[in-house]
């Protein structure tokens, strides 16, 4: 072939596909592969962090009473049913395997600690403010003191049966009151402890891998359907 009277040569300074006529890069098998647990991790890890943030959403606002039953609805259930406190924790711990999930399918490792850093918090983080102490009387003004009264013993009489009211309560078939049954106030559960805080940073990194599999075929159709397109693979999936 004759050269061009400029002295350029045909091809030169062209990509080799251009030159040598081809419509696509050459098939890496390798780079495929790259390509297709990269495009899973980078589908998985937005949808986790998004139901991270939802179920943390959803958790503040259990925690402040939305959805409550009132304990009157519930009647002779209500010992059964957890309170809405406990459910907004476990609801939190949810929110916060979510998040170690996305951090494990995340290819990025700062954005995914800083996910799991926004959802960690425990919900009742702030302690409450402490009641402030009553004023002690000033020692100037003496406080009255109510006198103490005494009541007469009473003398048995012949007729009186001390055993009287024991008797009326073993009695069979009389019915007695029974006492009503203390109502505990809504505590705030304790933050996680070592076990729960480490069930929850491996069921978070379990759930994030099997995210990740069971994606692949999704990466792997999206990285044939851009090697069809012309896009080189060995560029995907590779870090800066």
């Amino acid at each position: 072939m004759a050269d061009s009277p400029l002295g350029n040569r045909p091809g030169k300074n062209r990509p080799e596909i251009w030159a040598s006529g081809g419509q696509r890069p050459p098939f890496d098998l390798r780079a495929l592969g790259r390509a297709t647990v990269f495009l899973s991790r980078d589908l998985i890890a937005p949808l986790h962090a998004w139901s991270a943030r939802r179920m943390r959403r959803a958790a503040i606002n259990v925690k402040n009473g939305a959805g409550r039953i009132p304990a009157d609805k519930l009647g002779r259930a209500e010992r059964f049913v957890p309170s809405h406190l406990r459910v907004a924790a476990w609801m939190q711990n949810l929110a916060a395997t979510l998040s170690h999930a996305s951090a494990t399918a995340d290819p990025d490792v700062k954005r995914g600690n800083a996910l799991v850093a926004e959802i960690g918090p425990h919900l009742w983080t702030e302690a409450p403010p402490a009641p402030e102490p009553e004023p002690a009387p000033s020692p100037d003004t003496p406080e009255a003191v109510a006198p103490v009264v005494l009541t007469e013993p009473t003398i048995p009489q012949p007729g009186d049966d001390p055993l009287a009211s024991i008797r009326d309560e073993i009695a069979p078939g009389v019915a007695r009151p029974k006492a009503g049954r203390p109502v505990a106030p809504d505590t705030p559960p304790a933050p996680p402890g070592p076990v729960t805080t480490g069930a929850i940073q491996v069921g978070g990194y379990l759930l994030g891998l099997a995210s990740v599999a069971i994606a692949l075929p999704y990466g792997l159709a999206r990285s044939l359907w851009l090697w069809v397109g012309g896009r080189d693979l060995k560029g995907i999936g590779r870090d800066d």
